[in-house]
């Protein structure tokens, strides 16, 4: 099997994580393949990205886990006692003995609560266990890894050699007839993961050994690595980080190991190391042939010349409408939600709930449009929202209006049937010069007579302001223009149009404001407004918290000394009303 296009090296050696056994339904069939290939590099492609000049910045530790795993280490390898473990977090800012980078305050006091939780989780478990009549488990340094021993002659998939890995941590009784693994959780512990990744999980628990983790594009040992000795009892627990709850995913024996990993994992890994295709998106951060894709939109200067010094570069990173909107609100929210992915489990407020809820509604209806779009359908009943959802009756009843409110402004009415409908459709474009990826997902991407037309829908309580521009209010208007200018929505793209439903429950009270991304004035000023937004964030190295009304409803605040003190302070009387839509990660 020849090497996909625009890469260079040997393609013989499949190494895959247990994650890339999920099934993701927006990821790169082309970036897997070579995601799962690690002596596969990128060809040169054009002329290579300015070098940054002048002292590279301190940069905080970027992978949320990082401290707790070194504390975790120090209790269970070194055998530290955790209140010393505690105080070394807080002394060395979770750079223990140099290691690593310092971390963010606020990680390092949700590292303590994880650390702590952690400990107590594993305590209880192990006594329960104990009680139940099972052996005690101990720590394992090293990871476990599963590895075939080379072939002389690649298979079908041009492979000779496979590994397997996982990620968590590692437990084995003294006769190794029982392995646990214990994989952390940001937020609560998971009631499950996808069959597929379980049996990957398995597959590596019980076949893999201990072994030392190689440089990433080394060449591993041509020898096989199995256990000779598979556990008779194979068990996986989900932690959770937030609230200290546990999940048992699963409890095997090897024959439910092996059965499971043919049945469920082996396709998984099958279509990941032979898939072929392009599919921008999430998966272009981290793909290796960027340089080389086709189909990814390039939008050099998106809003214009970057303003002063370039921003340093650690590596190639994506920027969204709500990336933006968190930074510009509060750097240190932005680096602790969308960077590190904490959750302190706060609830959303009543407005992001109803908005989540109304949204469901009307992607749903807008995957299976009617002739006459949504005012062919009766006036909202409480049939009509989705099962299960969370909405006490008063909010209940304003969604109803609100999809009520929706039918007379509905963008798919009289539409021809030869027409494209996108909902939730992901809008992906790349800023060579910076090396980031834009990420955007409309609410409604569709044509009509030719041109493509961009809805965002928005409920809110208040009205809109009055004199305030749209640009400004919603960057996701102002990103939209943009992504129109450089042609990067599609053909015909700079002849469209951008629109913003406003809904509110009164009748007649909601608004449709449309916006023309050809005229030159608003072109300047979505350069002007991203470029506000976008170039701090880029530049941004500390994530210095910046206190205000958003801190009442901060996923994050928990472990944010200056939002704590804020609220502690200021009434919540006036908590902004939450978008209705939320961009997904």
């Amino acid at each position: 099997m020849e090497n996909p296009p625009g890469t260079t090296g040997e393609s013989w050696l499949v190494k895959v994580s247990t994650t890339h056994a999920r099934t993701d339904p927006h990821a790169c069939p082309s970036h897997l393949r070579t995601a799962v290939r690690p002596l596969l590099g990128a060809e040169a492609a054009g002329a290579p990205f300015t070098p940054h000049m002048g002292e590279r910045p301190k940069l905080l530790q970027d992978f949320g886990a990082g401290p707790l795993f070194a504390a975790l280490d120090l209790w269970e390898h070194e055998r530290w006692q955790p209140g010393r473990v505690v105080d070394e977090l807080r002394q060395t800012s979770g750079a223990f003995r140099g290691r690593s980078a310092s971390a963010h305050p606020s990680l390092i006091a949700w590292t303590i609560q994880a650390f702590e939780r952690y400990v107590a989780a594993r305590t209880r478990e192990q006594y329960t266990a104990r009680a139940a009549g099972l052996p005690p488990t101990v720590p394992v340094r090293l990871d476990w890894t599963a590895r075939t021993a080379l072939r002389e002659h690649p298979d079908g998939r041009g492979a000779r050699q496979y590994e397997h890995k996982t990620w968590g941590r590692q437990y084995a009784s003294a006769d190794g007839a029982v392995r646990d693994l214990w994989i952390p959780s940001f937020g609560r512990a998971k009631p499950d993961r996808p069959a597929a990744e379980k049996a990957a999980i398995a597959y590596v628990v019980a076949q893999g050994l201990p072994a030392r983790r190689r440089a990433r594009q080394a060449r591993p040992p041509e020898t096989s690595l199995v256990n000779p000795r598979p556990p008779e009892r194979v068990r996986v627990f989900d932690v959770g980080c937030a609230d200290g709850s546990v999940t048992l995913l699963l409890d095997w024996g090897p024959d439910t190991v092996r059965e499971r990993f043919g049945r469920d994992a082996a396709p998984a890994f099958v279509a990941a190391a032979t898939g072929t295709g392009v599919r921008p998106g999430a998966s272009c951060v981290d793909c290796k042939v960027i340089g080389h894709c086709a189909e990814l939109p390039r939008t050099p200067h998106l809003w214009g010349p970057f303003r002063g010094a370039a921003p340093f570069r650690a590596r190639r990173r994506s920027i969204s409408a709500w990336d933006l909107r968190l930074h510009g609100d509060c750097p240190a929210q932005y680096h602790l939600v969308r960077q590190l992915y904490l959750n302190d489990l706060t609830p959303e407020n009543p407005g992001a709930r109803r908005g989540r809820v109304v949204d469901a509604v009307l992607n749903a209806r807008h995957e299976r449009p009617l002739p006459g779009g949504c005012r062919e359908l009766p006036q909202a009943h409480e049939g009509m929202l989705p099962p299960g959802h969370s909405l006490e009756e008063p909010l209940a009843l304003s969604a109803l209006r609100m999809l009520d409110e929706h039918r007379a402004l509905c963008p798919l009415d009289g539409l021809k049937q030869d027409e494209k409908v996108l909902p939730q459709h992901r809008v992906t474009a790349y800023i060579p010069e910076l090396d980031v990826v834009v990420l955007a997902v409309p609410d409604l991407l569709h044509t009509r007579r030719g041109r493509w037309i961009w809805r965002e829908t928005k409920t809110a309580a208040a009205p809109l302001w009055e004199g305030r521009s749209l640009l400004r209010g919603f960057p996701q208007l102002a990103l939209a223009v943009l992504l129109f200018d450089k042609g990067a929505v599609g053909e015909g793209a700079r002849c469209g149009r951008v629109e913003l439903e406003h809904l509110r429950e009164g009748v007649g009270a909601s608004r449709l404001e449309a916006i023309d991304p050809s005229r030159p004035a608003t072109v300047a000023e979505a350069h002007e407004v991203i470029a506000d937004l976008a170039e701090p964030l880029l530049r941004d190295t500390s994530y210095e918290p910046r206190t205000g009304r958003h801190c009442h409803t901060c996923q994050v605040r928990t472990w944010c000394a200056p939002g704590t003190a804020y609220v502690s302070a200021s009434p919540p009387d006036s908590v902004p009303d939450a978008p209705g839509s939320v961009e997904p990660a």
